[in-house]
């Protein structure tokens, strides 16, 4: 922690407050939460994946608000405004830092490209049709792209520079559209487990999409 203690100031100028930096391990306990929160939101996602609004009814199990998928800042009325409290410090100091690993963007975008490859993964490892290996290469580029893309829109999301955010969820879309197209190319000998990967791929790919869409109407109103 001693990154952050500021413990060689000879001014005498700081403030004791106590450590308030994590170590290594506290770090590795955060991501460990991260992995937990992006699990959970593949289960959410997947308890309500035969309702049409699958996106709201996940953001609600998750405890999400319309105005966090949102790049919009919220507005507070005046009644809000006079119920607001500074918080304590021995308050801050029990709360965990806000990461990227907290954006709804960040954890949407790695719950449905991680179901994705793992979907892909399954469906082709016992499959005797196997798909040719330019067609799996390019495949797996075009997710890692789309992911890629939308996790750093995620970051300029949360900087607030919405219009490059914009620009990187024009890139993930070219991605995501490649991968819709490469999609199609891959068969099964077993035509209803064929069907079932194409509809629950489809899916969440659509899904994706329809996320970005929205939040990149919000940034450009």
């Amino acid at each position: 922690m001693s990154q952050y203690d500021f413990e060689n100031n000879q001014d005498g100028e700081w403030e004791d407050n106590g450590e308030v930096a994590w170590n290594e391990a506290d770090w590795q306990k955060f991501l460990r939460n991260a992995d937990k929160e992006i699990s959970r939101f593949i289960s959410a996602y997947n308890k309500v994946s035969d309702t049409p609004d699958r996106l709201d009814a996940t953001a609600a199990i998750m405890g999400w608000h319309r105005e966090d998928w949102s790049s919009q800042d919220e507005d507070l009325d005046e009644e809000e405004i006079k119920h607001l409290r500074p918080q304590e410090i021995e308050e801050v100091r029990k709360m965990e830092p806000y990461t990227i690993h907290r954006h709804p963007i960040y954890i949407s975008s790695a719950g449905l490209y991680a179901y994705l490859r793992n979907c892909w993964e399954h469906f082709m490892r016992n499959n005797r049709n196997q798909a040719a290996a330019h067609l799996a290469w390019s495949y797996c580029a075009s997710l890692a792209d789309g992911e890629r893309h939308s996790l750093l829109a995620a970051n300029c999301l949360d900087l607030g520079d919405f219009l490059l955010a914009v620009c990187h969820f024009k890139k993930a879309h070219s991605a995501l559209n490649d991968s819709l197209r490469l999609n199609r190319f891959f068969s099964h000998q077993v035509d209803t487990i064929h069907q079932k990967y194409q509809r629950e791929s489809n899916m969440r790919l659509h899904d994706l999409r329809e996320i970005w869409l929205r939040v990149m109407h919000d940034c450009r109103s």
